[in-house]
């Protein structure tokens, strides 16, 4: 009875042990510029190097601009 309970809770602690790493490995979604680090600015939620192609680059920010007009 006692190695089982034992067991049950290795289980638990290695489900919840993934669970938290799958919750950290998950990336982060910028709400603001200032949430990046200073070499990085926000496009689309997230913190790039560079701006992606259809962003505009406007400092610490990329804003989508629509191409079709």
């Amino acid at each position: 009875m006692t190695r089982r309970l034992e067991l049950i809770g290795r289980v638990s602690a290695a489900c919840i042990l993934a669970a938290l790493t799958l919750l950290a490995a998950a990336p982060a979604q910028a709400r603001s510029a200032a949430a990046c680090p200073h070499p990085k600015k926000l496009a689309a939620g997230a913190c790039v190097t560079t701006c992606p192609a259809g962003y505009e680059d406007r400092g610490r920010d990329c804003v989508y601009r629509n191409q079709s007009r």
